[in-house]
């Protein structure tokens, strides 16, 4: 006599080495873990999901297709912030819960902000290739005082709000945008995106990508930054219309920007790798020993109450 199957539970992908973590959590739950191949394509994913109560996803596509697949699934939890991979609508037609996990990273992120913002006012990269170069010449730049910056944060979620705290920290006078103005930080003042354009000698962006933000920061946004200001995006790529952010940063406005996210991961525009007005690094605002662990862990979890009938974690 065979032992009976226990349900599974499908992990589309993943950014780290291994998967003890996930497979350790659900094993003790009573459900087997399938890991997909690496860069599984749709129908792939679609046949793996045929039979499974669950689906955990960092990247991949969990598309119509893949849920249509899946009689049994209850429950999509991703590994990650956004929801922008996921087809939600269809998930919720069917009923089908899906989970996230909005501040894991939120110490993060909200230091890398803080990193960029300080490498540009204190003109580090461009003083440490100018240096590599042989070239010594203190006075062709123009450090700032980061207490004197007026910043501002699109965006009050959890990544947003803890940014927002660390630059009024500093001394920053700190401004956000006013569609949820109950969430500022004490001290930090609400108001409309346009000021922010306007005042803010730094600007973050925190906002998920839905139809209504892709290219939020097109020609005519930018135009209306402050000059010579600083553009910061580590949320996701396709925020910012990147030709456009090219002409501007040729007028002056802003006068540069900082960005960890781009819209063809892994491909960047080759237009942004030459031009020292940019500060670029691959998508690791989000990352780090801590926090990747607690991602892995809270989404897992996430997906096991749902399994086990309980609401997810808020």
């Amino acid at each position: 006599m065979t032992a009976a199957a226990r349900p599974r539970v499908l992990l589309t992908d993943h950014a780290w080495p291994g998967i003890e973590v996930e497979s350790g959590l659900c094993d003790a739950a009573g459900f087997e873990l399938v890991e997909a191949p690496a860069d599984a394509p749709e129908e792939v994913l679609a046949a793996l999901a045929a039979d499974v109560d669950g689906i955990l996803t960092c990247w991949a596509k969990v598309t119509a297709r893949v849920i249509a697949a899946s009689p049994a699934l209850r429950v999509v939890s991703r590994m990650g912030v956004g929801l922008d991979n996921i087809d939600v609508a269809a998930a919720a037609d069917r009923g089908i819960v899906v989970t996230r996990v909005p501040d894991y990273c939120a110490e993060e992120v909200s230091d890398h902000v803080i990193a960029m913002v300080h490498a540009w006012a204190r003109c580090i990269l461009a003083g440490d290739r100018d240096i590599r170069a042989g070239q010594w010449d203190p006075a062709r730049y123009t450090p700032r005082r980061v207490r004197t910056l007026v910043a501002g944060v699109w965006g009050l979620g959890p990544l947003g709000r803890r940014t927002a705290e660390k630059l009024a920290a500093l001394g920053c006078e700190v401004l956000a945008d006013d569609r949820h103005p109950e969430r500022a930080p004490a001290g930090v003042q609400a108001g409309p995106a346009e000021t922010l354009l306007a005042r803010c000698d730094a600007l973050s962006l925190h906002l998920p990508l839905t139809p209504d933000t892709t290219g939020l920061m097109n020609a005519g946004r930018l135009a209306a930054m402050k000059p010579g200001s600083l553009l910061v995006n580590t949320s996701r790529g396709a925020l910012v219309d990147v030709p456009a952010l090219v002409a501007a940063l040729d007028h002056g406005t802003p006068g540069a920007a900082a960005l960890d996210v781009f819209p063809g991961e892994p491909e960047v525009p080759e237009i942004l790798r030459p031009r020292p007005d940019v500060i670029l690094t691959p998508h690791i605002a989000f990352s780090s020993a801590d926090s990747v662990l607690e991602l892995r862990r809270r989404a897992t979890e996430n997906l096991l109450r749902v399994l086990a009938g309980q609401r997810p974690a808020p």
